[in-house]
């Protein structure tokens, strides 16, 4: 069985000396923080692999984390053998650059599907701003929520702010929070501003725009803006529309970015688990769609769009049961 207790990444695995036993009857799906789209959503995925799979002996039980970053870490390890990651983190992990730049590359590190697109939000006090751009940054001068420390949120606003000239470490002073608390600290005058990535619409973003419609607003994402971050992420980011009404009183539509999420999954769990995980997912997709907007994108058309790693052995046998041909850049 897999220990129920989880430690941060850096404690956890200089205290390990072997790579732990994957028990395929209670396999961990890392998430993110309460706040934003991946944990109700791995909630719900979990709730219906076990009710349909606990007469196989599969069960899913989720954990918060603080994301992407830690969730490569986790799988890395097969400390959570399955993680929702964003994009970015899953190809940089595989390969071992970019944002894993010096360390080990994951190779055990597959996907199972695409998932939604994450859109890069960023909020600030209204009075700080002046070009409504993120430009406006540079001038805020007060403290700045990136996401939580070791998440795929501090990480992505770290590239994006970095490419389009933001100083992060001196235009504002970086704060790391989840995005529950940031929200509130917003709310209280305790921060000037902050980063989030999700789902739309994401629920601390929602929060705000309740508690503090006409004290905040969402900076947008220029076409210069976007070709510079663009060209610093490798292409990984395109251009995003925030709908009008996506949150209570927005009546303007707001222009940012986004990047895939997908189901990761470690290579060390047997292709018979992750098949009927693939195949329950997909026959229950209704289920998994009411737990978060977000979650609407998930389809089977789009399962093999944009995954920066390769498919599992067991997605892949579902993927063709389905008469889908799989690229041979995603095969193992």
């Amino acid at each position: 069985m897999l220990k129920k207790q989880f430690f941060t990444a850096a404690i956890l695995f200089s205290a390990l000396s072997v790579v732990p036993t994957i028990a395929d009857d209670n396999v961990t799906l890392a998430t993110a923080s309460s706040g934003g789209s991946y944990y109700p959503v791995g909630v719900a995925l979990a709730t219906i692999v076990t009710e349909k799979l606990a007469d196989k002996g599969i069960r899913l039980s989720p954990i918060t984390t603080a994301g992407s970053a830690e969730n490569v870490d986790l799988v890395r390890g097969n400390e959570a053998p399955m993680a929702i990651m964003m994009g970015l983190y899953g190809r940089d992990g595989f390969t071992g650059t970019g944002t894993r730049e010096g360390r080990p590359a994951v190779t055990n590190l597959r996907s199972i599907a695409s998932l939604w697109q994450n859109y890069e939000q960023f909020v600030i006090r209204a009075d700080k701003v002046k070009s409504g751009d993120l430009s406006d940054l540079t001038q805020l001068g007060s403290q700045f929520s990136v996401g939580p420390r070791n998440s795929g949120t501090e990480g992505t606003s770290r590239i994006v702010l970095g490419a389009v000239g933001v100083d992060v470490n001196h235009d504002f002073l970086p704060v790391n929070m989840k995005y529950a608390a940031a929200a509130e600290a917003f709310q209280n005058n305790r921060l000037g501003g902050l980063s989030a990535s999700g789902g739309i619409p994401t629920p601390s973003v929602s929060q705000l725009f309740v508690t503090s419609g006409d004290d905040m607003r969402l900076l947008k994402v220029t076409d210069e803006q976007l070709e510079k971050i663009s060209e610093a992420s490798g292409g990984l980011f395109t251009r995003a529309i925030i709908p009008v009404g996506t949150y209570q009183g927005q009546t303007d539509a707001v222009e940012t970015l986004k990047q895939p999420n997908f189901m990761a999954v470690s290579a060390d769990l047997s292709d018979d688990t992750v098949y009927e995980i693939t195949k329950v997912m997909f026959e229950n997709l209704d289920q998994l769609k009411a737990a978060h907007s977000a979650a609407a994108a998930i389809n089977l058309e789009t399962a093999m769009d944009g995954l920066p790693v390769p498919l599992h052995p067991g997605a892949i046998r579902f993927y063709e049961e389905k008469g889908m041909t799989v690229p041979d850049a995603l095969r193992p």
